[in-house]
């Protein structure tokens, strides 16, 4: 009876304050007032003591897991640190300046789960903005540089239903691609704007088999005008794309012998002539968007790209070859643009290689460079023709960034631990048309430079925390 009375007495003094506070000053004054009036013995008051400082401990716990932990748990953290030399030298350096830049790249990335079907994924990214490069070059006499967004995404999959989910905001790019050393239609640093639904439907003894789509409805620009129908002149970009993934030998799903993977898709742009943002401004389809030929910073027409690619990856032996693991690649796509407009140049001067419509590449790798020893080479030839797709998404690296080039790519890559990796890519390129652009002939106007090579070396030192 005696305990309860100064449990509830204590407790009434604990409530009216923190909980610090009232231990400190309301419990110990209410316990040294009921030894002094012999209601209770030092020992009973020690007691107390420790049984209250245990309760209100774990109060403080519980506490800070509601508040803090609950969501903590949930969250994944990412980053890394890539820096870079670059040097780029032209056949004719007295009509193209070679150049030497450092650069770097640092990407800081949390994924959010709110629920099991609600992920949140947010990145911040060096650079200036430009939709194909986080890169940063050393310049501006130590000027500070800026900090972007690169990526805000919700990520939506209905309990029970692993088969879909929707994406919304800019994202992570969902459409499929081998891993190229030069990408055909996207640069691995595109982060689109928009919607994306991604579909999957397993299946097999082993779940070995997998159809997949993945849909893109993209905004690539708003356009902000007095006009009554303002939404009608926006400019967006479609892609959707089915494709199969299927496992044979070893062990099924995870670690097969022979994986294939191979997908189709259609990609057009709507309005794209409206687009504000122009990364390349000397390359690829532009420069023929007017009668004379002339240079302009306008796509001809809006772009219709069929496209297919695959990838095949064979397990030539359980044991790692000099350290890496006995893993042959090869992949490869063909993309056509079938607008009929870029096919003719009608409007166009007819002088500039009309039907530049196609693009093709393959590569073969070996080896995988993902834990400390271990290693990849990897060789592709890409043609790229001026108008085969919409150059402002294109690989940043090919050429001075763009199309309308083709040619030769070697890169390796050796981790030096798990967190750390180096990397050499070598780009041997040479224009295809004769048209003033894609880092060529840009001076001057048209001419006889059809061909012209570029020979561009990038070393990386990248880590990851």
């Amino acid at each position: 009876m005696k305990h309860r009375l100064i449990t509830i007495t204590l407790g009434a003094a604990l409530a009216l304050g923190c909980a610090q506070t009232a231990r400190a000053q309301g419990g110990d004054a209410i316990l040294d007032l009921l030894t002094k009036k012999g209601i209770i013995t030092q020992r009973e008051a020690n007691d107390v003591r420790e049984q209250l400082d245990s309760q209100m401990a774990q109060a403080v716990e519980l506490h800070g897991k509601g508040k803090f932990s609950s969501w903590l748990d949930g969250v994944k953290f990412s980053g890394d640190l890539r820096l870079r030399a670059d040097n780029i030298s032209h056949e004719d350096y007295t009509r193209d300046s070679d150049r030497l830049r450092f650069r770097y790249r640092l990407r800081l990335g949390m994924e959010f789960q709110f629920q099991e079907w609600a992920t949140v994924n947010f990145r911040l990214a060096s650079g200036d903005g430009d939709p194909v490069s986080t890169n940063q070059s050393f310049t501006d006499t130590f000027k500070k540089k800026p900090i972007t967004i690169d990526t805000i995404s919700v990520t939506l999959q209905p309990p029970g239903w692993n088969w879909v989910k929707v994406i919304g905001g800019k994202m992570e790019n969902p459409i499929w691609q081998p891993k190229f050393n030069s990408p055909m239609v996207y640069d691995n640093d595109v982060t689109p704007e928009g919607v994306a639904e991604v579909l999957q439907y397993t299946f097999g003894a082993n779940s070995q088999y997998r159809l997949f789509g993945q849909f893109g409805q993209f905004v690539l620009d708003e356009i902000s005008t007095t006009s009554s129908r303002n939404n009608s002149r926006d400019p967006f970009l479609l892609d959707f794309q089915a494709g199969i993934e299927a496992g044979f030998g070893g062990e099924l799903p995870k670690k097969p012998k022979l994986k294939v993977t191979a997908a189709g898709g259609f990609m057009l742009t709507h309005n794209v002539n409206n687009t504000g943002y122009t990364p390349f401004s000397d390359s690829g389809n532009r420069g023929n968007a007017n009668g004379s030929g002339s240079f302009t910073n306008s796509p001809l027409a809006d772009f219709n790209v069929v496209y297919g690619r695959g990838e095949i990856a064979y397990l030539i032996s359980e044991k790692n070859f000099l350290g890496t693991p006995s893993v042959l690649t090869l992949s490869g796509e063909v993309d056509k643009n079938i607008a009929g407009a870029y096919e003719t140049l009608t409007g166009s001067s007819q002088t500039i290689d009309p039907d530049q419509t196609l693009g093709w590449t393959f590569q073969l790798g070996f080896g995988e460079a993902k834990k400390k020893g271990e290693w990849q080479i990897a060789y592709q030839y890409k043609h790229q023709e001026a108008d085969s797709t919409f150059d402002s998404l294109t690989d940043s690296d090919w050429g001075t960034g763009g199309i309308d080039r083709k040619g030769h790519c070697i890169k390796g890559a050796y981790n030096v631990r798990d967190w750390w990796q180096l990397g050499v890519s070598t780009f041997l390129t040479s224009k295809i048309s004769n048209r003033p652009n894609s880092g060529h002939n840009t001076r001057g106007g048209i001419g006889p430079d059809h061909g012209q090579e570029m020979l561009r070396i990038i070393v990386d030192s990248s880590f990851k925390f």
